[in-house]
């Protein structure tokens, strides 16, 4: 089916993006006094209001400057593979968008407004001259799934498969999973409250069974084993265990798991696939999206949901001309 094109920043979106955010960005083209021809301007315009679009979307139009640089890098990874994936953006016009968003904070930089480029702490790799940018943006299947769910229980890593359940059954951003605390967990209802999300939100997430059975058990492993702490998912280090920071589950934990079926896996693919699953398998569009804590359907339709390919050719079946 061939890709009809839309444009995505529109008019209407742009005048919704926060002021705070265009000043930013309009203190940075009178920082740089580019001497471009018009037509570079309005490139790096569109690179600009394509991504604050994105961030008005899906980050509840957040001031950029209130991420920290993790923050920042996890939302920039985000936009980077929905440039690719949703959008259908070539390698070329990806690395022009990322290359005006790493100018951007290279200025700010400069000025000393913030220490480190948060473009630098992408765990993707970069393009250089020559190369093509690989990006890909993975929904499991349920086969996937189940393969894993094997591999993890043979594995024996508790944790491991414990962050893999909840990551995926209650399609939390990696920010929310590193900050849930055990207080937070109601066994009666089967839901973990006022969970602490990156934009400062305090979000309910809604575990599996198969989840909340894995936190009991781990929650029984740390009671013997005398590990205490507050929060949920705990790191060993230097043999003390502590919160596990959202830059270990995104570089390392789930890494391991996409590794076990040879798949490059990402913190927000388990985000992603987690939705798309529950919509293949007949959840509404407006659960799907509350789930998400979306501000509306239209982001998780554009988003975060696949095509279903099998159920349109079954369809066109039964009204074949």
């Amino acid at each position: 089916m061939p890709r009809q094109y839309k444009q995505y920043a529109t008019k209407d979106k742009v005048s919704q993006i926060n002021p705070k955010n265009t000043e930013h960005i309009r203190k940075y083209f009178v920082a740089k006094n580019m001497n471009l021809s018009d037509a570079s301007k309005k490139s790096y315009e569109n690179d600009y209001n394509q991504w604050l679009v994105y961030i008005l979307e899906n980050y509840r139009n957040v001031d950029i400057m209130d991420f920290d640089v993790q923050d920042a890098a996890d939302m920039i990874e985000d936009y980077i593979a929905f440039c690719s994936s949703v959008l259908g953006n070539n390698e070329r016009r990806i690395q022009r968008r990322m290359s005006s968003i790493s100018s951007f904070y290279l200025n700010l930089k400069k000025k000393r407004r913030i220490e480190s480029n948060p473009i630098d702490y992408l765990d993707r790799p970069r393009v250089g001259k020559g190369e093509k940018l690989q990006v890909k943006q993975t929904f499991l299947t349920k086969e996937q799934v189940e393969e894993l769910r094997r591999h993890l229980k043979k594995k024996g890593e508790l944790q491991l498969e414990l962050y893999f359940e909840l990551s995926l059954s209650t399609m939390a951003r990696v920010n929310a999973i590193s900050n849930i605390k055990i207080e937070q967990i109601d066994f009666k209802t089967g839901r973990i409250n006022d969970v602490l999300e990156k934009e400062g939100y305090l979000v309910t997430l809604f575990p599996s069974k198969r989840t909340m059975e894995l936190i009991k058990q781990w929650l029984e492993y740390r009671k013997k084993s005398k590990i205490e702490s507050e929060y949920l998912l705990l790191a060993n280090f230097k043999s003390e265990w502590k919160k596990v920071e959202k830059v270990t589950l995104q570089q390392s934990w789930v890494k391991r798991i996409g590794k076990l079926i040879n798949l490059d896996l990402h913190a927000h693919d388990l985000r992603h696939s987690g939705s798309n699953l529950l919509f293949q398998s007949g959840m509404s569009l407006e659960t799907v999206s509350g789930l998400l804590n979306h501000k509306s359907t239209a982001v998780t339709q554009d988003h975060y949901l696949q095509i279903n390919y099998d159920k349109i050719s079954d369809e066109k079946l039964k009204y074949e001309i």
